[in-house]
């Protein structure tokens, strides 16, 4: 019987090479901007002494909610890029809705760009100590070197379907509408059906629940199930592209 393995619970924040923040659940959010009242403050003197107005004075922050880690776009007129594995997604402006504006952290982490005439501002964001969730082990396995294999690009595509075509990383749409969204998105392949999304879903819940992860079983649950995914990695927000028709 493998005991509980929960995914690391921290992130760390590095500017100009330097660590400037480890960040854990319970601490208060870190905020990044121009304003006097930010944790990390950038862009407030310029090479010639003066602020770099084209900055917000609330470019942004990273908050934990419900067992995920959010970078939030606090600017209200500016994007920022978050940049993962090399690939830049723009975060828009907060608006009357600000779920639009957020990016789930996923191991190993991330980079914050935030763009100036003066120049770029970047910031890392590294989930601490990661490591990748592991399965049960073999019966003639042993536990702790038993690692989880990723999901195939159609339990992927479910997932996505399922947890991210609503702007809000981690919300739930129903089973039917999920297999819509993945059925549109490969529209030269078989159709999904809602039980191939309810089997894809139970079958990443309980690989989750193998290893201690609770209070994700049952409809009530879904959607903290859905962060869960995201807080482990097995399914990160930059697959939301996957919904894209082909």
């Amino acid at each position: 019987m493998v005991g509980p393995r929960q995914p690391s619970s921290g992130l760390v924040v590095h500017f100009l090479g330097h660590r400037v923040a480890v960040l854990r659940p319970g601490h208060p959010p870190f905020t990044f901007g121009r304003g006097q009242d930010r944790t990390l403050r950038f862009g407030h003197d310029s090479v010639h002494g003066r602020p770099d107005l084209h900055i917000s004075r609330h470019v942004g922050s990273i908050r934990y909610d419900g067992g995920l880690w959010l970078v939030c776009n606090d600017s209200t007129s500016r994007p920022f890029d978050v940049i993962v594995r090399g690939v830049s997604n723009p975060l828009p402006p907060q608006t009357a809705s600000d779920s639009h504006s957020r990016w789930a952290v996923s191991p190993p982490g991330l980079e914050i760009r935030v763009g100036a005439p003066s120049g770029r501002y970047l910031l890392s964001v590294i989930v601490d100590a990661p490591r990748p969730p592991a399965v049960a082990a073999p019966e003639h396995g042993d536990p702790s070197t038993v690692r989880l294999r990723e999901p195939t690009v159609h339990d992927r595509l479910l997932l996505a379907a399922k947890f991210l075509a609503l702007p809000d990383p981690g919300d739930a749409v129903g089973n039917r509408e999920a297999a819509e969204y993945a059925s549109t998105a490969r529209p030269q392949e078989e159709p999904v059906t809602a039980k191939a999304v309810e089997d894809c879903v139970s079958r990443w819940g309980k690989k989750l629940q193998e290893f201690g992860v609770t209070g994700i079983s049952g409809r009530d649950n879904i959607n903290q199930l859905g962060r869960q995914l995201l807080a482990w990695g097995i399914l990160r927000q930059e697959d939301r592209t996957l919904l894209r028709r082909s």
